[in-house]
């Protein structure tokens, strides 16, 4: 009985090992950070994202799928209400010139790796810190009063001017590769956000579209 038990054992961690090899999974953490000047101070807002991709089964029909816990960045601009990196672009991980970048490609675009499946195993190699260029910025969300959601408008880097104030601008962002825990309290700045998840999203007048899987990871 031990040893059919023994050999049992042996063949479900063979057959374990060989999935993982054919099927991997690649998981890394990186830390967000935003730079914001107002009023002659400089604001600073972080987050840690962990991206996961799974391989399938079935790779001929989706070779990867992706995962994401953590929390959007957010930065207090005191009197000028927030600022929040959200997680997701406007159309998930594509790109426009006013959604940003999803959480998903900020790193591999930051530091120069494939947009591949071989460039996927580099990821969780990755180490250092990158600025982010004005091209592979996240999408951000401006909110006048940041307990209303329904003050929010996409912002682009070079209006922030022309919304705050002559004296405010955009002062940088970077990506550095972590392995520092996951925090989750966006909720204490932002309290509706589980008012508006799954299916339940809230539509501005302005096209936008306010989720909670904008500020916080669906694994988290």
């Amino acid at each position: 009985m031990k040893r059919i038990l023994l050999v049992t054992s042996m063949v479900l961690v063979a057959a374990f090992a060989t999935y993982k090899f054919f099927y991997p999974t690649y998981t890394y953490r990186y830390r967000l950070t935003v730079n914001i000047e107002a009023d002659g101070k400089l604001h600073s807002g972080s987050s840690v994202v962990e991206v996961t991709w799974y391989a399938h089964l079935l790779p001929a029909l989706v070779s990867f799928s992706s995962e994401l816990r953590g929390q959007a960045a957010l930065v207090d601009l005191e009197g000028h209400g927030v600022m929040v990196a959200t997680l997701t672009a406007e159309h998930w991980g594509a790109h426009d010139g006013n959604a940003g970048w999803s959480a998903l490609w900020l790193v591999p675009r930051g530091f120069g790796v494939d947009d591949s499946i071989e460039g996927l195993s580099k990821l969780v190699n990755l180490r250092g810190k990158r600025e982010l260029a004005l091209d592979n910025l996240p999408r951000i969300l401006w909110f006048s009063n940041p307990r209303d959601p329904t003050t929010a408008r996409t912002i682009l880097v070079d209006d922030i001017p022309s919304v705050l104030g002559p004296s405010a601008r955009f002062a940088g962002a970077s990506v550095e590769m972590t392995t520092d825990p996951l925090v989750t309290d966006i909720r204490q700045k932002l309290p509706w956000i589980d008012s508006y998840s799954g299916a339940n999203t809230l539509y501005l007048p302005n096209h936008l579209g306010i989720s909670d899987y904008m500020f916080v990871g669906a694994a988290s």
